[in-house]
C-alpha cells in the first residue's frame, strides 16, 4: 500500500504521513505526563488521594469500562459527522479494527474537504476527549481521568495530521487511509467527490 501512495504522489497530489514509530513512543510518553498532570490537579482541587487493594480493583475495571466507551463513543460520532456532516454515501462508511497495530478507526473511501475532515476529528475529539475530562475534574474521579489522558494523548497523530493538513486549503478533497497513517491530499480543484 505504502508504494501505492508514493506513486499517486504528483503536483497535484500530496501524501500527508506520520511516522507511526515515531507517534506510538510521543503518544506513551504524552499519556504519562497528561496522567501525571490531570492526578496532580484533581487532589489539587479534591484533596483525596487513598489507596486499598479494592479501591484499585474498582478504579482499574472504571478505567477500562470508560476507555472502550470512549473510543467506541468516538467512532459513532465520525460515522455520524462523515454521514450528516459531510454528506458521504453510507456505503463509503467502515469501521476498521486493526488488532497487529492496536486501532480502530472510521474511515470513509469518498473524498472530502479538507475543512470538514478536519471537523470530523476535532467534533468527535471535544465530545469524548474533553467534555468526559471536565467530568472526571468535577467528580474527582481518578479513572476516568487516566482514561481521558489515555484518550487524549492516542488523538496525538490525528493532531499531527490537523497540524500538517492546515497548509492546504479547506476547500481542497483529502482522502484518509488510516491504517498507513497517511492522508491523500486532492489539490486539483476540478475534482468533485464520488
Amino acid at each position: 500500500m505504502r508504494k501505492e501512495l508514493k506513486s499517486a504522489m504528483t503536483n497535484n497530489v500530496k501524501i500527508i504521513t506520520i511516522d507511526e514509530k515515531k507517534i506510538i513512543k510521543q503518544t506513551i510518553i504524552l499519556t504519562i505526563l497528561l496522567s501525571i498532570l490531570f492526578t496532580g490537579i484533581n487532589y489539587y482541587l479534591h484533596r483525596d488521594l487513598s489507596f486499598s487493594i479494592l479501591r484499585f480493583i474498582f478504579g482499574a475495571a472504571i478505567y477500562l469500562i470508560v476507555s472502550l466507551a470512549l473510543v467506541i463513543a468516538n467512532e459513532v460520532l465520525n460515522i455520524f459527522i462523515y454521514r450528516y456532516r459531510c454528506k458521504v454515501a453510507r456505503e463509503s462508511i467502515s469501521l476498521s479494527i486493526n488488532l497487529e497495530k492496536g486501532l480502530i478507526y472510521t474511515k470513509t473511501t469518498e473524498k472530502i474537504k479538507n475543512g470538514q475532515y478536519q471537523s470530523v476529528f476535532l467534533t468527535s475529539f471535544s465530545f469524548t476527549g474533553v467534555l468526559p475530562l471536565a467530568f472526571g475534574f468535577a467528580v474527582g474521579s481518578y479513572p476516568l481521568l487516566l482514561a481521558s489522558a489515555s484518550f487524549i494523548a492516542g488523538g496525538l497523530a490525528n493532531f499531527k495530521g490537523i497540524n500538517k493538513l492546515r497548509k492546504f486549503p479547506d476547500e481542497c478533497l483529502v482522502q484518509d487511509i488510516p491504517e498507513n497513517f497517511s492522508v491523500i491530499v486532492y489539490l486539483d480543484n476540478e475534482e468533485k467527490p464520488s
